[in-house]
């Protein structure tokens, strides 16, 4: 007699909403446009595809528990690597347009990156104040 036993790990739900913003330096926030990001795929540790969000960027999926960090991109988009810690269970998460500077070094590229990096917050706030996110701070 064989007895055959499927074993199964624990498991969390990671759920959330993404968008697309375009870029913070080129004008003002209050001015700022954001759209949604349909079928933006979820990537998790080793590059292995969790799954992808639906027609308005809000994804869910159910992963292993030892999944520490997760990555969301979209088509043209910088990739958003997003920590999981114990006190979140839903992101709100803006992506970056992935573009390429004609004609600038890599170093400042790098500098034109940061700089739009340090306006999430700002972008965050503002996708707040028009509906698009439920929180009024990232989950992070």
């Amino acid at each position: 007699m064989f007895l055959s036993l499927a074993t199964y790990g624990q498991t969390k739900l990671i759920r959330g909403k993404v968008i697309n913003s375009n870029f913070p330096s080129e004008n003002n926030i209050a001015e700022h446009e954001f759209w949604k990001a349909p079928n933006a795929v979820v990537i998790g540790n080793d590059s292995i595809k969790l799954g992808t969000a639906d027609q308005d960027g809000i994804f869910e999926l159910e992963v292993l528990a030892n999944i520490q960090t997760f990555t969301i991109g979209w088509i043209g988009m910088y990739p958003e690597e997003i920590e999981l810690t114990g006190d979140c269970d839903y992101f709100e998460i803006i992506l970056l347009p992935d573009a390429i500077y004609d004609f600038v070094t890599p170093r400042k590229e790098e500098r034109l990156r940061k700089r739009d990096r340090k306006r999430l917050s700002e972008l965050y706030q503002e996708a707040y104040k028009r509906g698009m996110f439920n929180q009024e701070k990232p989950c992070r």
